[in-house]
């Protein structure tokens, strides 16, 4: 009850003292304030945007709590802001748009809320997905209201989309917004190019280059990159479904390498085996989809982004109706929809894996490119751009 009380003063003060000052303030022209999830990671569709803007000289800042991302990336360090400093409370109040790729921004740090409140907002969201998000997970009318006034929901001026399927089947039914724009997703530009300099920024380059060497000498390389697991956070090695050690043996058998690439949430982390890399998860993967010849997934939205690349996708999805039961309910086209083989246990994965990379097997051809048409308006690497010019007009 304290802690609601106090929640509701500093709601109060945000109206009453900070909003205000953002009215006295003038606003300057096309200034983008982009910022990450937690307290301000380069990652994801603002990583990429940011780094756009950066590269074609717009008028864009990166906002971050991390004092060291600065000193960590110095080509960068001119457009990087870090809160509470003098700086970026200025570029807030100032700026035109902001723009962001996460849910609870607004409630974790509401004073990025009220120091732009005048700007206008923009969702890059980060991943097509069948799972309920956003609104889809708060149920009840009551918890609703609880959730527009804590900021847990807010309405934005534009969500990006990448086409109408996904503005009727994710947009419209989880978020709050005035209008939806087919732009794209930034971070899939990277899937059209070979990677520049600034798409290298977050990418382990020493296991970029084992992998591009690995590839000359013959190996294919597989992503394993599988959802979190909100109960427990755990994995299919914790919990047993898959063995280290037969896989690395059933790998190094047929000239594979295995990437895992778990999500920024799992709890492990394991060390590298001669045919099992483990990709960090602070480490962006997108330049690395590219050299793979197959993504192994389950409930991952990645999946959707890897039709760009038109290769063959494995559905790992050992805890099915665990999962539905205790992490995410899945809309019933989640299902119909999935374009590749389903396997349950490891001999079925490597199964799968025999039959794409080794036979050459690709029944799901068909299907991927079904779901890539109704995916993507525009498959041409110019997300980015899109999105800035969309902003520009907006004056």
């Amino acid at each position: 009850m304290f802690r609601k009380g106090i929640s509701y003063i500093f709601i109060c003060f945000y109206w009453l003292v900070i909003a205000p000052i953002s009215f006295l303030i003038p606003k300057e022209k096309g200034l983008t304030i982009v910022t990450g999830k937690k307290n301000g990671l380069f990652a994801g569709n603002t990583l990429y945007f940011f780094l756009h803007g950066v590269e074609h000289n717009k008028n864009v800042l990166f906002l971050t709590r991390d004092k060291s991302l600065a000193k960590d990336h110095p080509h960068l360090k001119d457009h990087i802001i870090c809160y509470p400093s003098m700086r970026s409370i200025i570029s807030l109040l100032r700026a035109s748009f902001f723009v962001v790729d996460h849910s609870h921004w607004s409630l974790y740090y509401p004073i990025y809320f009220f120091l732009s409140i005048r700007a206008k907002r923009i969702h890059l969201w980060h991943g097509l997905t069948f799972k309920a998000v956003e609104k889809g997970i708060i149920i009840g009318k009551l918890a609703n209201l609880k959730a527009r006034l804590f900021r847990r929901l807010i309405r934005y001026d534009a969500v990006i989309s990448t086409s109408d399927f996904w503005t009727e089947n994710l947009y419209k039914k989880y978020f709050l917004y005035k209008k939806a724009i087919n732009c794209g997703y930034s971070r899939n530009d990277v899937l059209f190019r070979s990677p520049s300099h600034y798409d290298l920024t977050m990418v382990d380059k020493s296991k970029f280059e084992f992998l591009k060497e690995s590839i000359q000498d013959g190996y294919k390389v597989v992503i394993y990159a599988p959802t979190f697991r909100d109960i427990d956070r755990s994995d299919a090695f914790s919990n047993n479904h898959l063995d280290f050690e037969s896989l690395n043996n059933f790998l190094k058998a047929n000239k594979i390498i295995l990437v895992l690439k778990f999500h920024p949430r799992n709890k492990r982390a394991y060390e590298d085996r001669s045919n099992i890399i483990n990709y960090d998860k602070s480490y962006d993967v997108y330049p690395v989809l590219s050299l793979s010849s197959l993504l192994i997934t389950d409930y991952s939205s990645i999946y959707i982004d890897y039709l760009i690349v038109d290769r063959p996708i494995i559905f790992f999805n050992y805890d099915y109706e665990l999962y539905l039961k205790q992490n995410r309910q899945l809309q019933s086209t989640f299902l119909e929809t999935i374009p590749g083989a389903v396997t349950y246990n490891q001999s079925g994965l490597e199964q799968a894996l025999v039959n794409h990379l080794i036979n050459g097997e690709d029944p799901f051809v068909d299907q991927r490119q079904k779901l890539r048409d109704i995916s993507y308006e525009n498959l041409d690497g110019n997300s980015s751009e899109r999105i800035y010019t969309c902003l520009e007009e907006w004056h």
